[in-house]
Parts: structure tokens; sequence; C-alpha cells
């Protein structure tokens, strides 16, 4: 196999004689063999090289200079704008703590169970109460006047029609006790003519019935001043004169027996 082929598997060992030819032609040629120490290169030479590389390397290295930018000057800082007066009071003013953010909500409801739970003293005075027990049910006015007042087969006690029918309370009771006049007679101060409607009601109510229920009629319909009841109110109180189970007797001189109860309980009514 000629030997410069190395398509196959081993290489060809070079003789002997043609490497010797090789290393003298070399010789001749001044090339180092490979089997001698190489020649030294002269000291200049060798000094020389490191001054080159020395020289060429900031040449390398600096590369093409760039034009000096000039000086830019810092660009000034933002300052803030001023606080609004009404931003910074709002912002110091002292804020609603947390633990009283659900009493604020609840508060409404609670101002209203509050006050339902508000009682008029006046509204439960004992004379208000008995006498709108009279009005509404063994008495039987509502079923004549409404039930409000408003009227119905009996005449409107409501919006100051019992006060102008009646300007002294003590005619109000005669009226209540005795019950109509004989038809064809004026029986009011409005100077109305009696209808023999109203029935007598001595004898099925007590005294102090007769006066709850006309007290009640004047302050809770009619909207009289309690104040200008009080001679009415004393005498419903004074239970010595007005007892339990008294009966205010009918008839024409009733007027003059009533007069004689505020005397005596000390009543200074004219």
């Amino acid at each position: 196999m000629p030997a410069g082929n190395h398509t196959g598997g081993a290489l060809v060992e070079v003789p002997e004689h043609l490497l010797q030819r090789s290393r003298d032609r070399r010789k001749d040629l001044g090339a180092s063999t490979g089997d001698e120490p190489a020649a030294e290169a002269p000291a200049s030479e060798t000094s020389a090289a490191p001054a080159v590389a020395e020289a060429q390397a900031p040449a390398a290295a600096t590369g093409p200079s760039l034009p000096e930018l000039p000086d830019l000057e810092p660009e000034p800082e933002l300052q803030p704008e001023p606080v609004k007066p009404w931003v910074q009071a709002a912002l110091t003013r002292k804020k609603i703590p947390v633990w009283a953010v659900p009493v604020l909500i609840f508060l409404p409801f609670w101002a209203i169970i509050f006050a339902g739970t508000l009682e008029s003293p006046e509204r439960d005075s004992e004379i208000i109460a008995l006498g709108r027990e009279v009005y509404e049910g063994n008495g039987g006015c509502a079923g004549c006047h409404g039930a409000e007042g408003g009227g119905g087969i009996g005449p409107a006690l409501v919006g100051g029609e019992v006060l102008n029918a009646f300007v002294d309370w003590r005619d109000h009771v005669i009226w209540v006790v005795n019950g109509s006049p004989p038809a064809g007679q004026v029986y009011n101060d409005e100077g109305e003519i009696s209808t023999a409607g109203m029935p007598s009601n001595g004898e099925k109510l007590s005294a102090r019935e007769i006066l709850a229920v006309v007290y009640f009629e004047r302050v809770e319909l009619g909207g009289a001043a309690e104040a200008d009841l009080h001679d009415l109110e004393e005498l419903f109180e004074d239970e010595e004169v007005v007892p339990e189970g008294l009966s205010f007797d009918i008839g024409g001189t009733f007027g003059s027996t009533l007069n004689n109860l505020l005397a005596e309980a000390g009543i200074g009514a004219s």
C-alpha cells in the first residue's frame, strides 16, 4: 500500500534513511531539527519585543477617542403644591373612633324604640283612662259621636266643636247626666234645637264616670287645655265628695247640686 494512503487501518513507518535525509536538509538550512536545543535569539531582539508589545498595547486598547460631552445641569426638583386650608383642616380634625360607628348606625333605631316607651303623664292619668273607657265602652258615646269624635248620629266633638257647644264644662256635665231636653228647645251655647236624641246617663253611669268622660271629650277630642278643667279634675280626685258608686240625680235641679258638690270639695268655682 502506498505510504500516503491513510484510508486503511495502521500507519506505515517512515524509513530511517528518509528521516536522516530530512534532518540533514534542515540542518543545512539552519533550522532546528527537534533533536538539538534551539539557538538563542540575540539579546537586542528579545529586549525589543516587550517594548514593541507595550507600545502596541495602548494603541489597541484605547481605540478611537470620543468627543467630550458638555456638563449638563441637573433638573430642578419639583416642589409640592401647597395644601389647601380646607384639606389641611380635614386631615387634622379628629376622626370618629371605629367603635363609635355601630353606635351611630343604630342610634336612630334606639331613639325610635326609646320614644315608643315614653308615655305622657297627662295621657296616663286616671281621669283620662277612665274617660276613654267610658267613651268607647259602656257609655256608648263612640256609637253616636264616632270613635274619634268626628260625628255620626250625634254631633261632632273634635276641632273645638264640643267646646263651642258647651263653653262651661258644668253645662256639659248636666247634658250628659240629663240627656236631651224636650224636642224643640235650645240646649247649648250655640243655640241648637234639641231633637231629643241624647239619652240620659245619670242612672247608667256613676258620678266619677260622668266627670271622667266629660274631661276626656273636652281634652282629648275637643282640644281644651287641661288647666281650663282644673276644677273638674279636683272634684274627680276628691273621693270623699265623689266616692265610688255615687250617682248624680237626674232633673232640672242638678246644676245646683253640682255647684254644691264643688263647694263641699272647697273648689272655688263660680
